[in-house]
Parts: C-alpha cells; structure tokens; sequence
C-alpha cells in the first residue's frame, strides 16, 4: 500500500481526459509518493481489467474505482449516498440551452457533494475548451493566437457554450471555502479510452485511416478530408496526457494556479497544420497522406471513392470493421470529421505564455501523442490496421 499521500477524486474518469488523470495518477505524476489515493469515479460500465491503466505495482497509489456516478438527475444527497464518506463532468446536448442547463445541474450536484464530504479540499481543476474563443462559429471571431484574455463572446453566442456558466458555479460554491479552482483549456485533446467516445477525434480518424487502409491497401494516396484552407490553418493540440500533466501540476502548486484562473495548454507552444500532421498520421496506417483533392470527382472510380465524406465512407464499408472484430467503431462519428475538414478553416492556435510563466513548462512532439494513441488503440483491437499492416480488400 502506497504511503499516506494526498487523496485524488477524478469524475468522468472513463471519458477522454478523465482516462488520462487516471492514467498519470497512477504513473506516478510527477512524484512518486505525491498521492496515496486514486478514487475514479465512472458512469458507464467499467472495470480496472479492461482499463488499461498501468498494473498494479506497490509503489503506485491505491485505485478506487466508483462506477454508476451518474450526475445527470443525481441529486447531491443522492451523491453523498453513493460516495458515502470516500471522497469532466461535462454532458454533450443538441440543444445548447438544454446543454448548459444539463452541465451546471450536474456540476452543482458535483461539488455540493464535494463541499458536504470533504472538508479538507484542496484544489478543483476544470477543464473547458476552446468554443470559449468561438472556434465552433463559422469563420472564428477573435484572431489567433488565442490568449486567456480574450472574450467573453458577443452576447449572441453567449447561450451556445456552457462554460461561463460552469465557472459561475465553481465561483459560487468556493465562496468562503479553503479550496480553490482553475480553468485548464486546451484545443482538440489527443487519446485514447478503451470504452469509446462519441467525440474522441484520435479515434475517429484512426478508424476512418484504418478502413481507409482496409479498403484501398498500404501505399496508397488518402487526401484530407476537407478544404485546403482547413488543410493549412494553424492550431496546436494536447494529448489528454499532457492536460492531466498540467492539471496534476495545477493542483499542487494553488498559489500560482487559484482563483479561477484560466490556463490555455498544449503539447507544444510552436503551431502547426494538417498539412504537416496528415501525412504523419497516414503513414502510421500504411498510407500516404495528401492534401485535399482540388479535382472533379466524376473523373474514375478512385476519385468518387476519395470524394466520399468520412461518414459516407464508414458507412460504405463498414462492414469490413465488423468483420475484423472491431470493437466500440459504432461509437465513432464519422460525420464528426466530415465537418472537422470543412468548418475549421482558420487560425486557432493558443498562446502558452501564462502557463510558461506560472512553471508548467513540459512539452511533447505532438506525433508522439498521436502514435502513441494509435497505439493503445491497436492494443486493445479497436482498430482494424495498425503501422504497416494494410492489406488490400475488393
């Protein structure tokens, strides 16, 4: 049993982020000794063999694994009852009014719970994203790169994120309290979770570059998806290891982190294009990636197949994935990415400058995030082809 450290409490630790926390946690992040205590706590079925979490070892923190924490319609009595004493709670809606009302329900309960059972507190970290600098607008609204002191956002795109209204609560709620709270941002989060995600954009591609590879074979051309605009538009993203990085070191160091602040984070200040990271992301299936096709889509057979969107590509071959014995491929939303290609055809990249300078200064190629991902994925036969291993399917 691990010596007596701190105690840390991760919600939605099946979903992307959470999964990540969890997997740091237990790695030891950054100091082997810093935590005694992982509780994880889940909504959907899941159990610690499947997790592919590190393996038990006595060094590590003792793992707590909650499941059934469903914070939609839980009321925080409900919640102290299912916690008892033991001590990303975010929900996707297709009405953006129902989603914040949702999210701050669930948020409310969350740390009311928090607020009646753990007295000693220390620290809540809260990560948001990016629609907070209006990339989901079309076209964006304030110009790259994107600093934490920009917003809010024009009144009338006030009600299509739910953000503003989840930091009103932890506001509300650490009023008066010992404990206090941080804003981690980061942009599209590389991972991987062994359960699936509706909205895990590692996962989408690695199942639409694998089919890709299933269906056409290894060396063959794959255009990106999209326009040559959304092609050459600079962002940086983070692994889902480096947001639980940022957010580990966050909570221990409050005096640099509390009071709401809000942190932009990436795996690396420098930005860059998926013009530089397509053809890396092909390669790993066997592929060669390109840029988008400026040609008629009329002209043979091979470009109709390379005009099909993502999702009408999925859902053309689907079955060959079934057939392999794919697991979780139904979760992944290949018209996420028709419109990944096509709508996010400007500048978003973040400036790292506050974090730097508040000391969280780690960074990681963001390749190495991607391969590692794909990886992980391979491993636990989420996806068809894997780095080499495209073969040819009529």
């Amino acid at each position: 049993m691990a010596a007596q450290g701190k105690h840390a409490l991760v919600f939605g630790a099946s979903g992307l982020v959470g999964w990540g926390v969890v997997d740091q946690l237990l790695s030891n992040y950054s100091t082997q000794g810093t935590f005694s205590t992982v509780s994880a706590l889940v909504n959907r079925p899941f159990n610690v063999q499947d997790s592919f979490w590190p393996e038990r070892s006595p060094a590590m923190p003792d793992l707590q694994l909650v499941s059934g924490v469903n914070l939609a319609g839980t009321t925080v009595g409900d919640l102290e009852k299912l916690l008892q004493a033991e001590v990303k709670v975010l929900k996707s809606e297709n009405d953006p009014e129902e989603e914040v009302r949702v999210n701050r329900d669930m948020l409310e309960c969350a740390v009311g719970a928090l607020n009646s059972l753990c007295p000693q507190l220390d620290f809540l970290v809260f990560p948001s994203g990016t629609k907070e600098y209006g990339i989901h607008i079309p076209g964006g609204v304030f110009t790259a790169p994107y600093d934490e002191s920009m917003g809010p956002l024009p009144d009338r795109y006030q009600n299509s994120i739910n953000y503003p209204a989840l930091r009103a609560v932890l506001k509300t709620a650490s009023a008066g309290k010992q404990w206090s709270w941080c804003d981690i941002r980061p942009d599209a989060v590389i991972g991987f979770v062994p359960n699936g995600s509706a909205f895990n954009l590692t996962a989408h591609w690695a199942t639409y570059l694998s089919l890709f590879a299933l269906v056409h074979g290894k060396g063959t051309n794959v255009p990106f998806p999209g326009t040559q605009k959304a092609y050459t538009s600079l962002y940086n993203e983070a692994s889902a290891a480096t947001i639980a990085k940022c957010a580990i070191w966050a909570a221990l160091h409050p005096n640099r982190t509390r009071g709401g602040q809000v942190f932009n984070i990436a795996d690396q200040a420098k930005a860059e294009s998926m013009n530089e990271r397509w053809p890396v992301l092909a390669n790993w299936f066997g592929l060669r990636g390109i840029a988008p096709r400026s040609s008629p889509a009329d002209i043979d057979d091979q470009a109709r197949e390379e005009a099909l969107k993502p999702s009408e590509f999925i859902k053309k071959h689907g079955h060959l994935l079934e057939a392999k014995g794919v697991r979780s491929s139904a979760v992944f939303k290949g018209d996420f990415l028709d419109a990944y290609g096509y709508y996010l055809d400007f500048d978003r990249q973040l400036s790292l400058d506050k974090v730097r300078r508040a000391g969280f200064v780690e960074e990681v190629n963001p390749n190495d995030s991607w391969m590692r991902a794909f990886e992980m994925f391979k491993v636990a036969g989420m996806i068809a082809v894997g780095s080499n291993e495209g073969s040819h399917y009529t």
